[in-house]
This record gives C-alpha cells, structure tokens and sequence, in this order.
C-alpha cells in the first residue's frame, strides 16, 4: 500500500494440544485511536547459552488455569527464530530435546507453537552477495531435509492459509525466511526465485547495508535507494513480506512510502524503554500500525533492558577485523541473569498503547541471542508471556491477538 508520509515524521514504526511445561506479571491506560484493527548472532556465542537455575519463573503447578487454557486455545505464533544457523553447524537431531539452544521439537510443543518463522541469518563468513545466496540455498535445503524427517510434526507453509490449516492438524507450521537483503544479489530475478523456493520473508538489512538499504548501524545510502524502493514494492506484488527489523530509521520511512501491501518487524522492541537502535522509535511504531503492519517483540536482554544489560552498541565489520579479540571476548556466553520479565511486559504494554492490540506479536530472536529474560529461557517457556501479560491487565482478546492471530491476518493479507 503506498501510504502517505504525512501519517509520520521522520524525527520522531480443535486446536493442537501440547506439553505440560509452561509458566506466569500496569497495563497502559493511553491509547492512540488507530484505523479499524481487520542480539544478536555473535560467533562462538550464539549456542552456549547459560543455564540458571532461577530463570524459570515458575513451576507447571503455578501456572494459572485461565492462562495456560487460554494459551493452548491460541495460535502461537515466533516470527523470528534463528535454529537454522544451530542444524548447519551442529547437526542436531531436531526431535529430541537439546542440551544446547532455546529451540527443538519437544520444547516447541510445550511452548504451545502452532507456526514459527525460521530465519537463515547471513553472518560475517557469507555475507559477500555470492556466498549468501549460496548459504540460503543450503539452509533451504537443510530446513526441508529435517521437517520432512518429522512430517509428522511439522510442514513448511507458503501462505496464511496453510499456517492455518497445519496448526488446524494440530501440527507446527514452518516458513522459511532470510535475514540480509544481500541474498538476493540485488537482483529481483533471485528474489522471485527465492520466492519459488519457499522464502516468504527477508530482513531487507542484517548489521551492514546492503548495496540498496541502509541498517541501523551503517547508513551510506540515506535510507532506501530506488533500487530498494523496486524490491520493497516486488515483494509485496510476488507474495513475500518486507522485514524492517535491523533497518536505519529513514530506511523505514522509505520502505513504508515504497510499499504496496503491509510490512512487519520480525523482531524489534522499543527504543524509549531501551535506548538501542535496533529498536524501533515511538513513532515508528505508531507509523507500523498506521499501515497495517506488526511488530514483534524481541527478547534480547541487551533490548529489553535491566541492571545487568544496557543498551548494546555493535562494532561494524571493520572494527570487528581489527578488534577481533576484543569483540570475541565481549561476545561469549552471557553470565548475567537475563532481563526482568517486567521488562519485557514493558515492551508489549508500550507496543501496544503505540501500534494498537492488533499490530503486535512475538519475535523472541530465540537461537540468535546469548540472554533472553528470565522465566523466558526456551520456546517451552512461552505460557510464562500469556500469564504476564493477563496479569498486565491486557483481556484475553488482546493476549490472543498478540500471541498469534495478529501474524496469522498478516500472512493472509500478503503471503502467497
């Protein structure tokens, strides 16, 4: 939809029945009046992820009634998990439940996940345009080998539709996404033919700029070039979703102006409550919803904030060749208690009181990141977020909506 920029400035974005493990937190009282409702992947860090005792909130036997019964009626939906990079590498059996990781078979069951969006995340080593899409080819490959060793368990989807029909079947659905617009080797032919291969969404940028979008953290262009302007609007029109998170500000601005049919964050959280500028500005939250978009919140506790995590600041490329050492020793395994789960309460009352209950999800980056919140420790964890969220005071009309149905009205608006 191409959406006029005077909406912004620029200054100011029978259900399935699962596992036992579950868990369970002011609601905002502003509200903004809305159209009618229809951190990081570090090398060496990303999998050795700590193990507390005290990060479970609580026991199965804590957990209220009317939130896990709520939680297993809803469509739970992950918009941005980075599990794909873990199969690569380690070549786990994805069946059984891992020692290393926030996500397998098992602990998406108990986490009530009827569809999650698995990203292939380009780092250092592939991020040059031809080793990308070489990289996502086999990531393709990799992620369709291991759900058709477990058909019985998951499907990959392509449209709304079938997230809608898998989850119906008491199954996981699967989309296949890519996070850094380099894949497509700034060539709409590769983009479609991404398309016909089963991505349904690319994070236009990852820490870099891509040769036409500008990241949050590297800005040669000044926002979207023309070229970026062409994918931006070719996406929509083939049936795949521009992914804002990672992008610069003006960018977003630039990618809302160019598009032809709603956008998301796949895993962004809000600047005013951690000052970070991979999260979004009031604003631009404000203007995601305004066109019909989402944004799902990420669980990186270097995004969502507390005394043991400020915000986080990224070294570019060439900082990270000469500071190698430096930068492995700031990236290893996180020995700090993860963020306050109030924390992350925060985020979605924001969310919400700025997008609107329609225009919010969950894009917990779980795979992709070294400390997430405490009772938040693994997918399995995911009835913890309904519990606080009720207690927040949000009614169960809004918590479901944001757990899944939100993502679920995008995906039938735009995927194809």
């Amino acid at each position: 939809m191409r959406l006029r920029r005077r909406l912004w400035s620029r200054e100011h974005q029978q259900p399935p029945r699962w596992g036992e493990e579950a868990g369970r937190g002011s609601r905002c009282s502003e509200t903004i009046n809305h159209p009618p409702d229809p951190f990081l992947h570090w090398e060496g860090a990303t999998w050795n992820i700590p193990r507390y005792a005290d990060q479970q909130m609580t026991s199965d036997s804590q957990v209220s009634d009317a939130a896990l019964q709520l939680h297993r009626r809803s469509l739970v939906v992950d918009t941005h998990i980075d599990t794909i990079t873990h199969l690569m590498e380690r070549h786990p059996d994805f069946g059984v439940r891992l020692e290393a990781g926030h996500v397998d078979i098992p602990r998406l069951r108990e986490g009530g996940v009827g569809a999650a969006l698995f990203a292939i995340w380009l780092d250092d080593d592939v991020y040059d345009e031809p080793g990308s899409l070489k990289y996502v080819l086999k990531g393709i490959d990799l992620m369709r080998r291991t759900v058709d060793a477990h058909a019985d368990t998951l499907e990959i989807a392509y449209t709304g539709d079938d997230v809608e029909r898998i989850y119906r079947e008491g199954r996981i659905a699967v989309l296949l996404t890519v996070e850094g617009g380099n894949a497509i080797c700034s060539d709409l032919a590769v983009l479609r033919e991404l398309h016909r291969a089963g991505i349904r969404s690319i994070t236009l940028t990852w820490q870099y700029a891509t040769p036409w979008c500008d990241s949050c953290n590297d800005e040669p262009h000044g926002g979207l070039t023309p070229l970026g302007s062409d994918i931006v609007r070719a996406m929509g029109q083939i049936g795949m979703l521009p992914d804002v998170s990672h992008i610069s500000d003006r960018a977003f601005y630039d990618v809302l102006e160019a598009a032809e049919a709603p956008v998301f964050a796949s895993h962004s959280s809000c600047r005013s409550l951690q000052d970070a500028k991979r999260n979004m500005t009031d604003d631009m939250i404000v203007a995601l919803g305004q066109a019909d978009g989402v944004i799902n919140i990420n669980f990186a506790s270097p995004f969502i904030g507390g005394p043991a995590h400020p915000p986080f600041v990224p070294m570019l490329k060439p900082e990270r060749s000469r500071f190698r050492d430096q930068f492995e020793r700031i990236h290893q395994p996180d020995d700090r208690p993860g963020a306050p789960m109030d924390r992350l309460l925060d985020h979605f009352d924001l969310a919400v009181k700025l997008a609107g209950a329609g225009h919010v999800g969950i894009g917990s980056d779980y795979d992709g990141v070294s400390s997430v919140p405490i009772g938040m420790d693994h997918i399995g964890r995911l009835p913890n977020l309904t519990r606080g969220l009720l207690q927040r005071g949000h009614d169960e009309n809004t918590v479901t909506k944001m757990l899944g149905a939100n993502n679920l009205k995008l995906f039938k608006q735009t995927l194809r």
